[in-house]
C-alpha cells in the first residue's frame, strides 16, 4: 500500500512492533551481565508529521548491588531497568508518503546497530535510584547483544 497523504498516514498506518532481548554491560565491577527485552513501536504522529520511532517498554532483570562502605564508595542498586515511551528517532512523512518501498525506509531505522545505539544513549540517560530512593544517578551503559525475537 502506498499512502498519497499525511491524512491516510496518520489513519491508517499499521507496523507491527518490534521485539528485542538485549544484553547489557553497566560499568560497575559489583554487576555482571544485564539481560532485558524490549519492544519498539512505530508511529505516526500528525500533529508534528512525522512516524516516531519509540521504545513502549523497555524492561530488565533485577539488578542488586549492595552499597560501598566508604564515603567514596558507590550507592547501592536494588531495581530493575524500567523505560516507557521514549522516542528514539522520527521518519518525515515526506519519506514514507508516495513511496512503494516505504517498509524499507522503516526497516532501515531499526537494524540492530541502529537500534543499539539508539537504545544505549536511552540507557545511559537513564537515572537509577540509590537504595533510600533519596538519590537519583547515572550508570555507564554498553548493549553487548541484541537479538529480534519473533
Amino acid at each position: 500500500m502506498v499512502y498519497n497523504s499525511a491524512a491516510e498516514l496518520s489513519e491508517g498506518f499499521g507496523y507491527p512492533p518490534v521485539h528485542v532481548k538485549l544484553t547489557i554491560e553497566i560499568i560497575d565491577k559489583r554487576l555482571g551481565p544485564v539481560k532485558a527485552e524490549a519492544e519498539i513501536a512505530i508511529k505516526p504522529v500528525k500533529a508534528k508529521g512525522y512516524l516516531e520511532v519509540l521504545v513502549e517498554e523497555l524492561e530488565s532483570e533485577h539488578i542488586f548491588a549492595d552499597e560501598n562502605g566508604s564515603i567514596y564508595g558507590s550507592f547501592g542498586i536494588d531495581q530493575s531497568i524500567q523505560i516507557y515511551d521514549e522516542v528514539l528517532t522520527t521518519i518525515p512523512f515526506e519519506e514514507i508518503m508516495g513511496n512503494e518501498n516505504w517498509k524499507e525506509t522503516v526497516e532501515e531505522s531499526i537494524t540492530a546497530d541502529k537500534l543499539k545505539g539508539q537504545l544505549g544513549k536511552s540507557l545511559n540517560d537513564y537515572q537509577f535510584s540509590d537504595l533510600s530512593g533519596k538519590y537519583k544517578f547515572r550508570k555507564r551503559c554498553t548493549i553487548t547483544e541484541l537479538q529480534f525475537i519473533d
